[in-house]
């Protein structure tokens, strides 16, 4: 059974032994800067992710697609390298 669009238990995404629970305001500021028309469909592209990247992808994509950082702040802001981040965001892009 999955759960309804509208649940908090739609919104969480598993990281190994723990959840992460994406807010609705950054969905929607996330899917507007993906130019995405519907916000949940970015929450089973996080979980398409590799465990071990969900948290990453997710924080750098609320700075850069969300809030409109630049990348290299954005990413400098979590302490990632630009590389990095660009091959997440690209990743991330293609799901």
């Amino acid at each position: 059974m999955t759960d309804a669009p509208n649940s908090d238990g739609a919104l969480r995404v598993p990281l190994n032994a723990f959840t992460m629970q994406l807010r609705p305001s950054e969905l929607e500021s996330v899917a507007a800067g993906l130019d995405y028309a519907d916000p949940l469909s970015l929450v089973e592209a996080v979980r398409r992710l590799a465990v071990n990247d969900r948290a990453a992808t997710w924080e750098l994509a609320i700075r850069h697609l969300g809030r409109h950082t630049p990348l290299p702040e954005a990413a400098g802001e979590i302490g990632m390298d630009l590389v990095h981040a660009r091959d997440l965001l690209e990743a991330f892009r293609n799901l």
